[in-house]
């Protein structure tokens, strides 16, 4: 067992002797739900799936009541950084309650497989973006042992 393993399991035995291991536990859950409640950036937003189909990869980004025109895409090398805005869908409203994020982001997301002269085609379907491009893919070569 290394000793990286050892100490955090000292430490969590140490919690749980103490009485301090359920109220951590139960406060990271409460700090969360709260964050969520108001309304505040989730750490992956927007979220995405990355799908593999024949000779193609999908990028599928969720962006519920968003326009083409609130978000910006930039390829460098193989990486797609996606930045925008999201507006509340009421202007001069006061939230009663909040769950939904508004306001600027960004993220990156690796594209893998892409070619240097793959291109990239993006379009908007009911509240998510749907991006294509063509996979690089390697032909059957035989390799040298040196």
């Amino acid at each position: 067992m290394d000793m990286d393993k050892l100490k955090q399991w000292m430490e969590l035995a140490e919690k749980l002797e103490k009485g301090d291991f359920w109220k951590s536990i139960f406060e990271t859950q409460d700090e969360a739900a709260s964050e969520a409640a108001q309304g505040s950036k989730p750490s992956r937003y927007p979220a995405y799936d990355l799908y593999e189909r024949e000779e193609e990869n999908w990028v599928v980004l969720e962006l519920p009541g968003l326009r083409k025109e609130d978000v910006e895409l930039t390829l460098s090398g193989n990486e797609l950084t996606v930045r925008g805005i999201a507006r509340p869908p009421l202007d001069n409203a006061a939230p009663l309650h909040k769950e939904r994020f508004y306001g600027p982001f960004e993220r990156t997301i690796p594209l893998p497989q892409l070619g240097e002269q793959s291109p990239v085609h993006a379009r908007f379907e009911r509240g998510l973006l749907i991006l294509n491009y063509e996979r690089i893919r390697r032909k059957d070569e035989q390799i040298e042992i040196e």
